[in-house]
């Protein structure tokens, strides 16, 4: 199979389609205090598609434990992501971590599923639970944020960075004493041959962050309350006192 071949691209257009129509008839027929019943259902749902997946990876090795344990940066999202919001409330800081975690993982592996070129069929079960699992991160993201069950804001901004340091923390882990090749992408970059690797995606990906939350607090705040005009604010006033101090 082809990256943007045919068949990904079938996938590709029937998944937004499927999620669009999804999120209309909550938004319309889903009562705000209900929506979390949706959102465990849909992490349910991630949460088998990534068991069956990492099941269908281990068979096709050794099939040993070691084989089911997630080896990288999307399969451990896989896990985490659900349990995350099957467990935690939208307010914590955890939360947003997985959310914003989840949804890069997601997004990126829908448009660039790197593992379909190894099969000739998408609906082999390893491609096909592959590709859903991420389209199934993506459609969480999605979803809390267009019915508001969930609000980013900059005050969980660091928790996204604590935990993606402590997930470099278990992917050195897997690589240097569990002999996993390349967990977390820290050995070799995503894609061969290009710059992406684990660190420069890390730093883009913070900036890309905190741009996304600034455009949503644009959205859904006044201008007296977006992060940035806080910022200016402070820096300002700071400017002026230091210039009373020199005079």
């Amino acid at each position: 199979m082809e990256i943007f071949g045919i068949e990904h691209i079938l996938f590709l257009v029937i998944s937004i389609v499927i999620m669009a129509a999804l999120i209309v008839i909550f938004k319309l027929f889903v009562p705000k205090e209900k929506m979390y019943i949706v959102m465990k259902i849909c992490a349910g749902v991630g949460l088998v598609l990534i068991i069956i997946n990492r099941i269908v990876v281990s068979l096709s090795r050794d099939g040993t434990f070691l084989d089911f344990l997630p080896d990288t940066y999307c399969s451990m999202m896989g896990f985490i992501m659900p349990i995350v919001v099957l467990c935690f409330k939208p307010t914590s800081k955890t939360f947003q971590y997985a959310m914003f975690a989840g949804m890069i993982g997601g997004i990126l592996t829908m448009f660039y599923p790197d593992f379909f070129v190894y099969f000739d069929n998408v609906f082999n079960i390893h491609p096909f639970t592959g590709y859903l699992y991420h389209a199934n991160m993506f459609f969480i993201f999605v979803v809390a944020i267009a019915t508001g069950y969930f609000k980013p804001t900059f005050k969980n901004f660091m928790s996204l960075v604590v935990w993606l340091a402590l997930m470099v923390v278990v992917g050195e882990f897997g690589n240097s004493v569990l002999g996993q090749s390349n967990n977390m992408y820290l050995n070799a970059p995503l894609i061969s041959g290009t710059v992406f690797t684990w660190w420069f995606v890390g730093l883009l990906y913070l900036v890309i962050y905190a741009i996304f939350l600034q455009v949503y607090e644009m959205i859904t705040l006044k201008p007296a309350d977006w992060s940035v005009v806080k910022v200016w604010i402070f820096l300002k006033n700071k400017l002026k006192k230091s210039e009373n101090i020199e005079k």
